[in-house]
């Protein structure tokens, strides 16, 4: 939406001022693509150039050190529409026998999660439907090895959601500001006239400090040995999306459904379990991992959220948010070599899939069986 564009361009500005370039790497590329299929609502933007800027890598001797990679992409043709990313910004502090990470930052607990686009611990990029870059979690992440174990925990006051695909609103339409941007209805059936009015989107009004301020909480041990590991994580934590709530009422001229959207944050319990092992020069992860959004912890880290799982049934169509606990196993085996890279991925969802096809406002499960 509109402030995640404006946020982030501040928060772009605000990290090129407050660090020094230093030592990075640039590249720009020209993409065109085109299509072999004909969505309902498409946009006709087949063009774009992309700017990424990644800065050096962490050095082991010094105490104090930065990181940041970002991505910004501008499309063609439909409204020049940009999207950002910034997938990680962070400062670094070696202490006598832990590190300590403050910013924005990619956690590793749940490697499979990356191929398969899960975003629940790092959101995505989502640059593209497939994409598999992420973006990191802000806050502050606390790192000791002590013998054969390593813990990390993890501690936020701040929540930024994912940024991409974007959408505006205009003259009560949604303007996409990307082809991967979910499509929402147009059009609704008035059972009273028995005619299909147009759906006329109100700019979203809202508190940003409610989306903002929302804590995170979770931590990472694993146990390791000579060729492998095992690990488990948890977390408590906003979803990487903001849910959409909505209400809905016909226009006194009666010629078309007036659309409030109403953003609004919803936790989630993250949980999973992990078995490295290497084999030479393979390395394989297997995995369980459990999201469960109706989790709460304690208070649910008191933060008012007025608008948080509201419900608002309406005559002419079902503006209601689902909530389904999903859990997956899943497992992978990979060779990196110089030269070449081979990798075999198997996802599997255990739980069930019950949400509606016309849920509009819910996210659906990526896959089932892959």
């Amino acid at each position: 939406m509109t402030y995640t564009r404006y946020f982030l361009q501040s928060c772009l500005l605000l990290f090129l001022v407050s660090f020094p370039l230093g030592a990075f790497e640039g590249s720009m590329n020209y993409e065109k693509f085109y299509r072999l299929n004909t969505p309902l609502y498409r946009s006709d933007s087949g063009d774009l150039i992309n700017f990424s800027l990644e800065s050096h890598g962490l050095e082991k001797s010094k105490k104090f050190d930065y990181f940041y990679s970002g991505d910004v992409r501008l499309y063609f043709q439909d409204n020049n529409a940009l999207n950002y990313s910034l997938q990680e910004a962070y400062v670094r502090y070696i202490g006598d026998s832990y590190q300590l990470y403050v910013g924005r930052k990619i956690l590793d607990w749940n490697p499979n999660e990356k191929y398969w686009s899960l975003g629940y611990l790092n959101a995505n990029q989502a640059f593209t439907l497939l994409s598999t870059e992420e973006e990191g979690v802000t806050g502050i992440v606390y790192n000791k090895e002590i013998g054969p174990f390593e813990f990390d925990v993890l501690l936020s006051y701040v929540f930024i959601p994912q940024m991409n695909p974007a959408v505006d609103f205009k003259n009560g339409e949604i303007i996409r500001r990307s082809d991967w941007a979910k499509p929402l209805p147009r059009n609704a059936e008035v059972i009273t006239n028995g005619s299909s009015l147009p759906l006329y989107y109100n700019n979203p009004n809202y508190d940003i400090s409610k989306i903002l301020l929302n804590k995170s909480l979770g931590g990472n041990v694993m146990y390791k040995w000579r060729n492998g590991g095992i690990a488990a994580f948890a977390v408590y934590k906003p979803e990487n999306q903001l849910r959409i709530n909505a209400s809905a009422s016909v226009a006194n001229s009666n010629d078309k459904v007036l659309i409030d959207l109403e953003p609004t944050v919803n936790h989630h319990a993250y949980y999973g379990v992990q078995l490295l092992q290497d084999f030479g020069d393979v390395k394989t992860i297997s995995g369980l991992s459990y999201v469960d959004p109706n989790a709460r912890l304690g208070r649910d880290f008191p933060i008012s959220i007025d608008n948080a799982r509201k419900s608002n049934p309406f005559k002419y169509l079902t503006l209601d948010p689902s909530y389904e606990k999903e859990a997956y196993s899943h497992f992978s085996v990979n060779l990196d070599r110089k030269i070449y890279k081979l990798s075999l991925n198997y996802i599997h969802l255990l739980s069930g899939n019950i949400r509606r096809p016309d849920d509009f406002f819910s996210e659906t499960v990526k896959w089932k069986r892959a």
